[in-house]
């Protein structure tokens, strides 16, 4: 991906002011990331120090901390976020793994220091944020229930695994999808509620007590990839790859070669890296007193085994 296309999503006016306004100076930016070792957060952060690297030539050396947040451990994030604080960073990325949990410090650490907070992704339900950087969740949700229609037969039955109840966008995406789906004809039934964990073993776990609860469902839809393989495992250990299809959101080589070979049906395929990236250019613009936007919406593109190719050399796909 081509940093010119990256900087569109800015305008052309902002990139003037911060060029303009920068002066020699040294800034710490903490990046709080949440199941920092998925590809798509790999992405993300390597998409916020290849713009951190840029601002060299404005006269800034930016030094970018990143943690982790945990994987499967929520409350980790907290801990990481006061961490962060207390090193004395001069402004904060984050990507939340809870968008309620993560609140509490950003209101009383953060903007109590009225220190520029910018979310990529997700979005929290508490405290003041500069920006936030996100997947238009909601289209990309209805995009999955398209092609979902498209490719299960009319007045079939599909639902959706929700594992993520205090995360907004994943919200939106299951709004998004379920709304659009019976729209177009298909019987949404209730969501299939799963451990707060997007696990492999959670997702194959469902998907068996699914298979015997619902064994007519025709489509599954799922808010992350790793979960959707879990389904897929599940769907070959009871001999019925193919008669449930399968949908979700975001991408890593070992589901972008399941797509290929037609084991998951399409995902939804997000720019982490234009997050990352566009979210260290917010925070730098709020503490170089530049212009910043309050919302800056991503489209997203569905990935089928037809297009497959197109995606190869995606970050998410090649780890770069």
């Amino acid at each position: 991906m081509s940093i010119s296309y990256i900087k569109k999503i800015i305008s052309a006016g902002t990139f003037a002011a911060l060029a303009t306004s920068a002066s020699a100076e040294d800034v710490t930016i903490g990046y709080s990331v949440f199941w920092g070792t998925n590809p798509f957060l790999v992405t993300m952060v390597n998409g916020a120090e290849a713009a951190a690297a840029e601002w060299a030539d404005k006269g800034y050396d930016i030094d970018v901390v990143v943690t982790n947040g945990g994987d499967d451990d929520k409350s980790r994030q907290v801990n990481d976020l006061e961490d962060l604080f207390a090193q004395g960073v001069d402004g904060l990325l984050i990507f939340p793994g809870d968008s309620v949990m993560v609140g509490e410090p950003i209101s009383n650490l953060y903007n109590a220091s009225n220190l520029p907070v910018v979310v990529t992704d997700i979005g929290i339900r508490k405290g003041e944020i500069t920006s936030l950087v996100i997947t238009d969740n909601l289209a990309g949700g209805m995009l999955a229930a398209e092609e979902m229609a498209r490719i299960v037969p009319a007045g079939s039955k599909v639902i959706t695994l929700d594992y993520a109840p205090t995360n907004d966008n994943a919200q939106l995406r299951q709004q998004g999808f379920e709304e659009r789906a019976a729209e177009l004809g298909l019987i949404v039934l209730e969501e299939a509620a799963m451990p707060p964990a997007m696990t492999l073993d959670n997702g194959r776990n469902v998907m068996e007590d699914l298979l015997v609860s619902e064994p007519d469902i025709a489509g599954v839809f799922s808010f992350n990839q790793v979960v959707l393989q879990g389904a897929y495992a599940a769907l070959e250990g009871a001999d019925r790859v193919g008669e449930v299809k399968l949908v979700g959101f975001d991408l890593d080589p070992v589901s972008w070669q399941m797509v290929r070979d037609g084991k998951i049906d399409a995902l939804v395929v997000q720019d982490p890296y234009a997050m990352g990236f566009t979210g260290l250019n917010q925070v730098m613009a709020a503490i170089t007193g530049a212009e910043t936007q309050e919302f800056i919406g991503l489209d997203t593109k569905l990935l089928v085994a037809a297009n497959a190719v197109d995606f190869a050399n995606d970050p998410q796909v090649t780890g770069e």
